[in-house]
């Protein structure tokens, strides 16, 4: 498996089709901390939410970096799609991590807030980052060609359903509490990080939140892997 997610990562990394969703990830991060100080969750909060977006975009140029006839050597050679896919998903998780850590710190090294922040800052930080970024990347495989084969439905499925997600945040007070639990759940990740920076405790509802996001994002790539499965 090591070395499946080595040769994608390596072939996504000859594609350079990274560069243009890494290029504005770095400059938001840029603009956004240009002005300083600023306050603690806030900042976080719309960098996580920026990468949201920027992951959906990984995801898809990950999944379609070999074109369609590379695609079926390399899962020949690998025997199984299962194991194909999950190695993209590796490499999305890990994308993931290391541009959640980057939004974290990058701020703290620059002294951009108008405090130092404390260690339940960063983890909330942290944890809104990776989540959404999660969360992005399960809702986005459900769009590319695996179940999708129209490349401008792909791209338009993304943006539908990465927007439709902040839109049900916002409108949440207007939706049945039932039917809000089946919905992407980056409302919570938006509110909990609205609580501002005076916070002196994580209260425990807020890792539960956290879990429930995360959870949502693993049962979108079980649903994920059984509809690649059906369509064989």
């Amino acid at each position: 498996m090591s070395s499946l997610v080595r040769y994608q990562l390596i072939n996504y990394l000859r594609t350079y089709h990274y560069v243009p969703p890494f290029t504005i990830f770095i400059l938001c991060l840029i603009v956004n901390y240009t002005f300083v100080p600023n306050p603690i969750l806030d900042s976080y909060s719309f960098t996580s939410l920026v990468l949201f977006f920027l992951m959906g975009w990984f995801t898809v140029t990950l999944f379609h970096a070999e074109d369609e006839g590379q695609k079926m050597i390399t899962t020949l050679h690998t025997r199984k799609t299962i194991d194909y896919n999950l190695g993209i998903f590796i490499i999305c998780g890990l994308l993931a991590f290391s541009l959640s850590c980057v939004s974290v710190i990058y701020p703290i090294l620059i002294e951009a807030f108008f405090e130092k922040p404390k260690l339940l800052h960063i983890l909330l930080g942290f944890l809104s980052h990776f989540s959404l970024s999660l969360l992005a990347i399960a809702l986005t495989a459900l769009f590319t060609r695996e179940l999708v084969k129209n490349r401008r439905n792909t791209w338009w499925g993304v943006i539908g359903i990465l927007i439709i997600s902040v839109v049900i945040a916002t409108l949440k007070d207007s939706i049945l509490t039932g039917l809000l639990w089946l919905l992407p759940p980056l409302h919570f990740s938006l509110e909990m990080m609205s609580v501002g920076d005076q916070i002196e405790v994580i209260p425990n509802v807020f890792y539960w939140q956290y879990t429930w996001i995360i959870i949502y994002a693993f049962l979108i790539i079980v649903l994920f892997f059984f509809l690649v499965n059906r369509r064989k």
